[in-house]
């Protein structure tokens, strides 16, 4: 679609069009503002009567200095917990991303740790298929079970309110598990949507699950298990995310490649598309 920069068109705010162009933004002698695609605004104020999009906010923080190896995430309410499968700890954050200097081994319990849950009491840690059980101060509980019968290459873990729920890339699905760690025979295939499975993350409403494989996805399913035809991209911060947590406005996504951690908000804005010899713009004002 073409629009005529002097005026006479009838285009709607969100409406997306071409444009040969490389500014940031366009604006038409009839006060039409055009966003150039893959420049997200941040603060949605800004565009009050655009629609907002999950995109990543531009803030991000480094766990290289606490452990090589940051895999899996988790939110209590208050602070980010990043587990670190080079050192076999989980480390806390504050909700800015800066270390506080605590942290707690879990190297007792399993050397090959790959998620974190908190449940708004205890964390759980998954490692080795295997899920266990530390209190707030970190301290294993000795309660632990099995999700091997599941899924032998179990990657991630999640809690809704009432279940666990822990995803593997053995069988691409999402198995469901009381509080006692009971299988409840309840399980939903990812397979069409995600084809390399690591994370999953219950927003109070949604699944979202990460594939840590391209195009590096992180997709929403319903309570149900059904795709809701929702997904947003992680692939331009990390090319092999993995754990996700949600603190209530954001997400937050693991990058193991840069082992860094980036956020996800609102933003306002379209992807980038210049396939047809132009870039995408979109109608903001």
């Amino acid at each position: 679609m073409a629009i005529k920069l002097g005026g006479g068109s009838t285009s709607q705010i969100n409406e997306v069009v071409s444009l040969s162009n490389t500014a940031d933004t366009v604006t038409l002698a009839d006060g039409r503002v055009y966003l150039r695609g893959g420049v997200l605004e941040t603060d949605p104020s800004v565009y009050p009567s655009a629609s907002t999009i999950t995109g990543y906010t531009g803030t991000s923080f480094s766990t290289l200095s606490q452990d090589t190896g940051a895999i899996g995430i988790t939110w209590d309410g208050t602070h980010l917990w990043v587990v670190g499968s080079s050192n076999d700890a989980v480390y806390k954050y504050t909700a800015a991303g800066v270390y506080t200097g605590t942290s707690f081994s879990i190297a007792g319990q399993t050397t090959t740790p790959s998620d974190i849950a908190w449940d708004g009491t205890f964390f759980w840690v998954l490692g080795g298929n295997f899920v266990y059980k530390y209190n707030a101060a970190g301290v294993y509980q000795s309660v632990s079970f099995p999700v091997s019968a599941q899924d032998a290459s179990s990657t991630s873990i999640t809690w809704d309110g009432t279940h666990f729920w822990v995803v593997g890339y053995a069988t691409d699905k999402a198995y469901k598990y009381t509080a006692a760690g009971v299988y409840t025979g309840t399980s939903f295939s990812i397979l069409a949507q995600v084809t390399s499975v690591y994370g999953i993350e219950w927003d109070g409403t949604s699944f979202w699950v990460v594939d840590a494989s391209d195009p590096y996805l992180a997709s929403k399913y319903n309570s149900a298990g059904v795709y809701q035809g929702v997904s947003f991209s992680i692939r331009a911060q990390d090319t092999f995310p993995l754990g996700i947590a949600w603190d209530g406005t954001n997400f937050w996504v693991v990058g193991n490649t840069n082992d860094a951690v980036y956020k996800y908000g609102d933003v306002v804005g379209v992807a980038s598309d210049t396939s047809f010899g132009a870039q995408n713009y979109m109608r903001v004002v």
